[in-house]
């Protein structure tokens, strides 16, 4: 059966970076909310928060139609995001749909850890303007959002793989179980 792997969880946590690690592990396209945002944003633009939000549930949604045209192909995909509840429902409906296994990684670490590395990210790192709207450089606010994060629901089949350091990317009991999916 064809294979979609999730990856969500923490902001900071390294989801585009372990998808792209698993992308060449397993021979998979892999897309990513926050390059499907950035290309929206650079080509439509956006002037306050509200629009910033809009970018990203357009970036879902165009997440969402290439996995839907993708299916056909039977070719396995990752999808990383930090999705949302019924996000995660569409995507779990296209799957059942299209007859695909999925299989959820869920990153968490470390809020302090997280916090700090995420500030790194804006401050060294040339983030992209669309990925500066948000006011998670106050502590609090970013502790408010991972404790939101971590409420929400998560369907199906999940992976909570420990994120608080970058270990977990080379660890071979993680890497075992999610190949373990990717052959059943």
């Amino acid at each position: 059966m064809k294979k979609l792997l999730l990856i969500t969880g923490d902001i900071a946590a390294g989801k585009s970076t372990f998808s792209q690690i698993l992308s060449a592990r397993y021979s998979a396209a892999v897309f990513q909310k926050d390059t499907v945002k950035e290309i929206l944003g650079e080509w439509i633009g956006f002037q306050n928060r509200e629009e910033n939000k809009a970018l990203s549930n357009a970036a879902i949604d165009v997440m969402c139609h290439i996995f839907s045209r993708i299916s056909p192909t039977k070719a396995d995909l990752i999808l990383e995001a930090n999705f949302h509840e019924k996000e995660l429902q569409k995507l779990h409906q296209i799957a059942k749909e299209r007859q695909y296994d999925v299989l959820t990684l869920v990153l968490r670490g470390d809020a302090d850890v997280l916090y700090e590395r995420y500030m790194h990210r804006i401050h060294a790192e040339n983030r992209h303007p669309v990925h500066l709207s948000t006011t998670l450089d106050v502590r609090e606010n970013f502790m408010k959002i991972a404790e939101f994060i971590r409420k929400e629901t998560i369907l199906g089949e999940t992976l909570t793989v420990e994120a608080t350091d970058f270990a977990y990317q080379s660890d071979p009991v993680i890497l075992h179980r999610i190949d373990d999916f990717m052959k059943k």
